[in-house]
């Protein structure tokens, strides 16, 4: 006998907030089929661009925090010999180096996903937008967690920085990993032509950007000694 619609039971729909914690499983377990559900879930970039904040956000804090008992303590050290000084304007640098950390991961998450776009759409000819491109991108920087903690263990105590320098290696090849996935499920390319989006094309403009400034320094450099002789 074959079963109606009505007979298929249905299963309540998951919160929210466990969706999105399967999500981020998911990305690290099975980032193909992850990647895959979200781009046919239709997520809003909200959820990418408040993960990559808020993990930014727990670094540069760490960071911060740091460097705040580095000066405080340098400060401390020097105040025998230039008196009592005011630790106020520390305050500031957490708020600083949050903004500036928050500000240029955004702007990479936006330049990096336009170069992946444009190589896999234009040149490779494939069928993805831009937006969901940054949706993957942003769920693609999850192993981001990884620097957190190394920034962790090397505040613990300054050995572990071996430890912490292999979590940095796991996490870029990672990353890597994660965005070529994305381009790849984003745009229907093969493997190839996803890491060549996502990482080959990235790294050739950085190379030529590199070298065009070394270049104009190099320049500005010989023109000025050669007024000098």
């Amino acid at each position: 006998m074959e079963k109606t619609e009505q007979e298929t039971p249905r299963t309540a729909q998951e919160p929210y907030f466990i969706s999105f914690l399967n999500r981020i499983g998911g990305v690290f377990l099975a980032p193909d089929s992850t990647f895959t559900q979200i781009i046919t879930q239709r997520i809003s970039i909200l959820e990418p661009l408040m993960l990559i904040i808020l993990l930014v956000g727990i670094e540069a804090a760490l960071i911060a925090s740091f460097a705040y008992r580095i000066f405080s303590a340098f400060t401390s050290a020097l105040s025998s010999v230039t008196g009592t000084a005011t630790l106020g304007f520390l305050a500031f640098i957490p708020w600083i180096m949050l903004t500036m950390m928050i500000v240029s991961i955004l702007i990479s998450w936006l330049i990096l996903a336009g170069i992946a776009h444009i190589s896999a759409k234009y040149v490779f000819k494939g069928s993805g937008s831009y937006i969901g491109l940054l949706k993957l991108y942003g769920y693609a920087f999850i192993p981001y967690s990884l620097m957190i903690l190394s920034t962790i263990l090397i505040g613990i105590s300054w050995v572990t920085w071996p430890i912490a320098l292999f979590l940095n290696i796991i996490m870029t090849f990672w990353i890597i990993i994660l965005m070529t996935a994305a381009v790849k499920q984003n745009y229907g390319v093969d493997t190839g032509k996803a890491f060549i989006s996502s990482f080959i094309g990235p790294m050739l403009l950085w190379l030529i950007i590199v070298g065009i400034f070394w270049a104009w320094i190099w320049l500005i450099t010989s023109s000025f000694m050669g007024g000098m002789m």
